[in-house]
């Protein structure tokens, strides 16, 4: 026990340079346990308590063949059953769609996170429930009564207060009322990684949208499919593609919600927390090297009076575990906290990671037993010969002696430091392009008010927004206000469409052209130009049919033609029944029986599906028609019409303030944020490379301070001679500061180097920005050698501003 007190304290000795290598190396372990917890749960780990997960697959689907053509995650329920019913290469088949609904509990409303599913839902996962029992493909029905509900054990515990009688309690969601039937095990909420709270029958949720389930053009379902024994996905995935004429892509049930960017960014980030560890591994060693070399004065006092080179070798190791220990423990500490701090960042769906894991500890053992090993290592490397501690004890130091092993560390710091700020501003400049594109339209000061997903179906919410509609353009602060029924990055109308003297209908590819009711308003609250013709007026809500066609739906349809007068039929057939269609015949197209519109205007492209060019968005064909001339099906019965608000604000000011409003069936967003799920992967990138980058500098910034401040320090008499024969304060000060910067420019150096070879496969992940860009290349050379100037100024200034006189006197 009397060596361990030593050894403690001994480390008090030097409280600065201790605490430091374990504060930089809890940092750099807490956040890689952190990234890469979070990296395992999203991309690579299966749902908890699903059987076989490795069987299970999620489907996407595209009309184009080509490999490379980006798939969407939902389809008809028509092309649902027939994968279902027609492919024998699967062991099952369930249907399934997320949203957004209001739950209404003991009077008070709330929004909730719900999944519509089928029957088959949770037989194909194996799920087994905590209480209650699990709906099956005989509970499936939209007339059951009463329908059936699972929570999840997340929700159960929380908002239904464990209630071990929740089983046959009724719940409201939306306007629908549930009879809860089971509580899923805890660690289960659905089979991604998206937190589910209420799971809810597809039928019963869908039963107000009329022909939702007969619509072959309809996309309403997320397919899941598991594999019997011995079978392939590929013969599987051929075979589902025949079945519904489509390209059908399968994806593994790991990470089915993060998108291919999103992996690719994700990749680099498990890269770059790498390099923050090397970082955080290098700093602590300068500052414990600097510690060790310091401490040898104290060294040499104990084995003169008369300790073993045995017995300081004990202590010396007794300090490294000590150290080694604070240090795990610092950072597994700092990686619960960060866990659920990044996660907010990275994955907000993602569940919480829990406890931590063997894996977490191991890495922490490991980097305190590195960071312990150079302790170990420039401790003992301290212990002196016996004429040597004789010398030191009286206080004499060893002149110009010099902490040459901490250089290479330093330059390795710098290099890496560079390497992290250079990816932050070429994450951040693709951003900031992408945001700064020409979208067609103008989003600025521009709100968004519409109705959660399962809500849309509600009774009256089409007089709800036209009473609405007043009352919100004559709030303070809005000086324009619209109904919508769709608007681009939010929802799609693809109805028929044909023009006369075509066969085909027109299309981009097999991609249709998309609808948007606009009012005279829509145009001008998003700024959208009409080129050619004129924009839509008052007249045109109770005139005859009209119609205003983008700049390439002119051009594709009437090639060197002006598009002004020509005809377009848009619409469902007055007898048009989906139930008799027959989908292989292609799609549906308005015959004479639907009245011609007239094109009276052309207006510019305007952006609607994606924020990448790439996209698709250069072929997209587009069309307005007046609000009141949106064409009905004919096998809709009441089909709603409105569904929301668009405003534009005067100010920030508010628009701040009306996107506080949280009220339960309503969304008030920006507009802007639609599209922020495509522009997650940069923003993810641009925040945490830019996290990374901060803690760099600042680790480089004290191991530098730490490593001159000594060296100051070892060389007070070179200095005191330097001053004393007459230089002068500045060139003592040049002098110090001169090594640093070459250090810092060494580390450039190699992280221009690096950046460059690292460049090619960053590309794909920039945007309008090359991984050569001389301005962020360059503004992080500055931010280095700033860095390195501030980190030395102290040090530098205290050797300057020495008195020789006292110095030389006192030596």
């Amino acid at each position: 026990m009397s060596d361990v007190a030593a050894a403690l304290r001994s480390l008090r000795r030097m409280p600065v340079l201790v605490g430091g290598a374990i504060a930089t190396l809890a940092v750099a372990v807490g956040l890689n346990i952190a990234v890469f917890g979070l990296i395992h749960r999203a991309l690579l780990s299966a749902p908890d308590h699903v059987v076989e997960p490795e069987r299970v697959f999620t489907l996407g689907f595209s009309s184009n063949d080509d490999p490379a053509a980006e798939s969407m995650s939902s389809t008809s329920y028509v092309a649902f059953r027939a994968i279902k019913d027609n492919v024998r290469e699967l062991a099952g088949a369930a249907a399934f769609q997320r949203a957004t609904s209001t739950l209404t509990l003991e009077g008070d409303q709330k929004n909730v996170n719900t999944m519509l599913v089928s029957g088959s839902y949770f037989t194909l996962l194996g799920v087994r429930p905590t209480l209650g029992r699990m709906p099956g493909p005989l509970d499936d029905d939209a007339g059951s009564m009463p329908p059936l509900a699972v929570v999840s054990h997340a929700f159960w515990r929380s908002a239904l207060r464990q209630d071990k009688a929740v089983i046959g309690r009724r719940l409201r969601i939306g306007s629908i009322e549930y009879e809860v039937a089971g509580v899923t095990p805890e660690g289960f909420s659905g089979h991604s990684t998206a937190g589910v709270d209420v799971f809810i029958p597809f039928a019963v949720a869908m039963r107000d949208s009329p022909g939702w389930d007969r619509q072959s053009f309809r996309n309403v379902a997320g397919v899941l499919v598991r594999l019997g024994p011995a079978q392939s996905i590929l013969a599987a995935t051929t075979q589902a593609g025949a079945s519904i004429e489509r390209r059908v892509i399968a994806k593994p049930l790991a990470g089915t919600d993060v998108s291919p960017m999103e992996r690719r960014v994700a990749g680099w980030l498990a890269a770059v927390a790498g390099l923050v560890l090397i970082i955080g591994l290098a700093n602590s060693a300068v500052l414990l090297l600097v510690r060790g070399i310091r401490n040898r004065r104290e060294v040499a006092i104990r084995a003169a009076l008369g300790a073993s080179h045995g017995r300081l070798r004990v202590q010396a190791l007794l300090e490294s575990m000590l150290i080694a220990a604070l240090a795990a423990l610092a950072s597994l500490a700092l990686a619960a906290w960060m866990d659920d701090a990044m996660r907010r960042v990275l994955f907000k769906e993602l569940r919480s990671g829990g406890s931590v894991g063997f894996t977490a500890f191991a890495t922490a053992l490991a980097a305190g037993l590195i960071v312990a090993s150079v302790a170990f290592v420039a401790t003992i490397s301290q212990i002196p010969k016996i004429a040597e501690a004789t010398h030191l004890r009286s206080g004499t130091p060893a002149v110009g002696r010099r902490t040459r092993g901490t250089t290479p560390l330093l330059v390795v710091q710098t290099t890496l430091a560079f390497l992290l700020l250079a990816g932050a501003g070429f994450f951040g400049t693709s951003l900031y392009r992408l945001r700064a594109q020409d979208f067609g339209m103008d989003l600025d000061r521009v709100m968004v008010v519409d109705f959660e997903p399962t809500s849309a179906e509600l009774a009256g919410q089409d007089v709800f927004f036209t009473e609405a509609l007043a009352r919100v353009a004559a709030l303070p602060g809005v000086s324009m206000a619209t109904t919508i029924d769709s608007i681009p990055f939010a929802g799609f109308n693809v109805p028929p469409i044909s023009v006369p003297g075509r066969a085909e209908p027109p299309a981009a590819g097999q991609q249709l052209p998309f609808l948007t009711a606009a009012t005279p308003e829509f145009l001008k609250i998003l700024g959208v130009r009409v080129i050619e013709g004129r924009a839509f007026d008052d007249s045109d809500e109770r005139g005859a049919p009209v119609v205003i066609v983008n700049q390439t739906m002119a051009r594709g349809v009437w090639p060197g033609e002006s598009a002004l007068g020509k005809c377009i039929r848009i619409g469902f057939d007055p007898d048009f029944n989906p139930e008799t269609f027959d989908p292989s015949s292609g799609p549906p197209m308005p015959s004479a029986k639907v009245p011609c519109r007239e094109v009276i205007g052309v207006m510019r492209d305007v952006r609607q599906r994606s924020v990448l060019p790439g996209g698709g968005e250069d072929r997209l064909m587009q069309y307005l028609v007046p609000f009141s001339q949106v064409p009905k099906p004919p096998f809709a019965t009441n089909p709603v019409r409105i569904r929301g608000l668009l405003l534009k604000v005067k100010d920030a000011t508010s628009a701040a303030t009306l996107g506080h409003i949280d009220l339960p069936y309503l969304r008030v967003r920006p507009y802007a944020q639609l599209l922020d799920r495509q522009l997650r992967p940069w923003t993810m990138g641009t925040r945490l490379l830019g996290l990374f980058s901060v803690l760099a500098l600042a680790v480089s910034a004290i191991g530098m301070f730490a490593a001159f401040a000594h060296q100051v320090a070892e060389r007070r008499r070179e200095m005191a001679i330097r001053l004393a024969i007459g230089a002068r304060p500045a060139s003592v000060r040049r002098l110090v500061m001169r090594e640093a910067f070459g250090i810092a420019a060494s580390g450039i150096t190699l992280g221009l180097v690096a950046a460059v070879l690292a460049g090619r496969g960053l590309q794909s992940m920039l945007f309008g920005t090359a991984p050569t860009d001389p301005l962020v290349l360059g503004a992080a050379s500055g931010l280095m050698l700033l860095m390195a100037c501030l980190a030395t100024f102290f040090p530098a200034r205290e050797a300057s501003m020495s008195d020789p006189n006292v110095l030389l006197r006192t030596e």
